[in-house]
Parts: C-alpha cells; sequence; structure tokens
C-alpha cells in the first residue's frame, strides 16, 4: 500500500512539473508580445526569423524590441529567479533552517557594495558586474576566515559570520550612497539597488549566466546527499559524507549563483525564501523533489512579475518591489495553511 501510495504521488509530482514547465514556455511566448509597446504574436515569430533568416518583413524597431531587448530580458527572468529559489531551497538545507536566504551569509550585501563602489568610481556596465561578483564572492571566503574550520557549533558561526559580514557591507552600501553625488551617482545606485532587469542584455546575460548555471548543475547533481544534512553529524559520516567539504561545496555553488544574480539585477528578494517552501507544501520535504521543482517555479514566478512590473504602468516598476509585494502576503497564506514552517 506504501509503495503504491508513493507511486501516485511520483506520478503527480510528475504531472505537476510537466504543467509548470507548459505554463512557463506559454508565459515566455506571451511576454514577448507584452510591454510598453505591444507586438502581436505573428509579428513576434516574424521578427525571430528574420533575425535567423536575414529577412526585412518587420521593421528594425520591432525586431530590436524582440530580439535584443526582451528574449534576453526573458531569459534572465529565467535563469535569475531559477538560481535564486534553486540556492534559497540549497541554504535552507545546508543550514537545517527553514529561514534561510541566499543571502544568510551576506553575500548579496557585499555583491551590492562591490556594485556601489564600481558606480561611484564611473564604471560601465561590465565593471559593475565584475566587481559585485568578485565581493560577493570575497565575503564567502570572509564568513568562512572568521567561522573556522572546525569545533563544534561551526554552523552557527557561519551564520552569525554571515550575519556580521552583511551587515558590515550593508554599512558599506549606505555610506557609499551618503558621500554620493545627489544629482548623478546616488540616482543610479537607488535605482540599481532596488533590483530590475531592466538593463537585462545578451553580454550581460552571457557573462553571468555561467556561474548560475555551474551552482544549479551542482545543486542538482548532488540534491540527494541535501537530506542528509538533516541528521546528526555522526549519521552523515556513516553514509561515507564528509560533513564540512560538502557543506562548503553546497554554500560555494549557491552563493556563486546569488553573488551573479545580483551583479547583474540588483537584490530581488522573497524568490528564494518563498519559492521552496511554496514546492515542499506541493512536492513534499524532500531535497531530490524540492531543488528541480523550486528551479522551474522560481523561474515562473520572475517572469510573471518581470513582465507584470514592465506593463502594469507607463513608468516601469523594478521586479524586486513587485516580489517583495507578492511574496510577503503570500508567504503568510503558506504559513496559515501550512500551520506553520516545514524544514
Amino acid at each position: 500500500m506504501d509503495m503504491e501510495a508513493a507511486n501516485k504521488k511520483r506520478k503527480w509530482n510528475t504531472r505537476r512539473s510537466i504543467a509548470a514547465g507548459v505554463i512557463t514556455l506559454v508565459a515566455c511566448a506571451v511576454s514577448l508580445g507584452m510591454g510598453r509597446y505591444a507586438i502581436a504574436p505573428y509579428d513576434v515569430l516574424r521578427a525571430i526569423c528574420d533575425l535567423f533568416t536575414g529577412s526585412d518583413t518587420v521593421s528594425d524597431t520591432m525586431r530590436h524590441v524582440v530580439c535584443f531587448v526582451r528574449v534576453p530580458r526573458i531569459f534572465g527572468a529565467l535563469l535569475c529567479g531559477a538560481g535564486l529559489a534553486a540556492a534559497g531551497a540549497g541554504f535552507q538545507a545546508v543550514f537545517a533552517n527553514p529561514l534561510a536566504t541566499p543571502d544568510t551569509l551576506g553575500v548579496g550585501n557585499a555583491a551590492s557594495f562591490g556594485a556601489v563602489a564600481a558606480i561611484l568610481m564611473g564604471a560601465g556596465r561590465t565593471g559593475i558586474q565584475s566587481s559585485a561578483l568578485f565581493c560577493g564572492l570575497f565575503s564567502v571566503c570572509l564568513v568562512y576566515l572568521f567561522a573556522g574550520t572546525g569545533g563544534e557549533n561551526r554552523t552557527l558561526r557561519l551564520v552569525l559570520s554571515g550575519m556580521i559580514i552583511g551587515s558590515f557591507f550593508s554599512s558599506m552600501v549606505s555610506f557609499a550612497k551618503y558621500v554620493a553625488d545627489p544629482q548623478d551617482e546616488l540616482p543610479s545606485i537607488t535605482y540599481w539597488l532596488l533590483g530590475s532587469l531592466k538593463n537585462m542584455s545578451w553580454p550581460l546575460l552571457l557573462s553571468g549566466a555561467g556561474w548560475i548555471l555551474a551552482g544549479i548543475v551542482i545543486l542538482l547533481l548532488f540534491r540527494w546527499k541535501l537530506d542528509a544534512l538533516m541528521l546528526s553529524e555522526e549519521e552523515v559520516k556513516s553514509f561515507g559524507i564528509s560533513v564540512h567539504g560538502f557543506r562548503f561545496m553546497m554554500v560555494a555553488a549557491s552563493s556563486a549563483i546569488t553573488a551573479a544574480v545580483v551583479s547583474m539585477c540588483g537584490q530581488i528578494g522573497w524568490i528564494g525564501l518563498l519559492i521552496p517552501h511554496f514546492c515542499r507544501m506541493i512536492y513534499g520535504g524532500s531535497n531530490k523533489d524540492v531543488i528541480p521543482s523550486s528551479i522551474v517555479y522560481g523561474a515562473l514566478f520572475l517572469l510573471i512579475t518581470d513582465t507584470a512590473s514592465r506593463c502594469i504602468t507607463a513608468s516601469e516598476i523594478p521586479a524586486a518591489i513587485l516580489t517583495s509585494l507578492i511574496g510577503a502576503p503570500f508567504f503568510l497564506i503558506l504559513l496559515a495553511k501550512n500551520g506553520g514552517l516545514r524544514g
């Protein structure tokens, strides 16, 4: 009977995943035609065909909007949403804490400081992204340096070190905003920190995609072992798993994703916290199912949010504002429906 129930659950999970994948593809197709410059589905298809065939069946403006503005932006939303959700699920598993997020170790604040510092120095888009990525990854090294290499309560020391490092870089961001030129630099810093995919482009996407995809692949490949981290350290070692080495690898993968996302589009919150909980409610508590489903639903959530951000008003709303407006009440609904947090 248990085997029959397990098979039935597996079939339902497969159907849900397929349905979510289909909805994501439909959302991508719909998103291509939506925005302040509305484009009919047939014209979208013609614009894409023109790019590959060299034909001229649509205007240059329409072809540019579809192929060089909306397509990279849609891919960026899918990639960043999937990465943040996977990183959130990874951190929650590593630290056995349902409130862990991709910024638990201060990576987001450190990456934000890197970007702000680059803006103050007048760097271009590439310089801003490189600085943000470097500072985000550097913060993880600092966290592990201050947390030490052994002893008891190392996980707690990692979290506390992450909080301190994150708070330090947050203060540095505030200081940078204080000394920034209020006419030129401060507006750029403020808008970047809000979190938006408005400036997504093919070069920007390609420069950060490798880090995100590498982190996602690592989390997917080792998602079975993440369940073992819920056990005691002695039990984990009995499975032949090096606890500290494996935890470092998972933290490094999740942090690389977070730093890359922040370097591309600023801080976008709630996805890493909300989506894994939503997937646990639907698929159960095993990371074998939570990690892949979080990737799909995270990509779908940010795609829909970003599409809405450029459609609901004449002046585009940063996507991070909408993710917070949607995520906070939805998370409360999940809590009420679930009777509390599920680890």
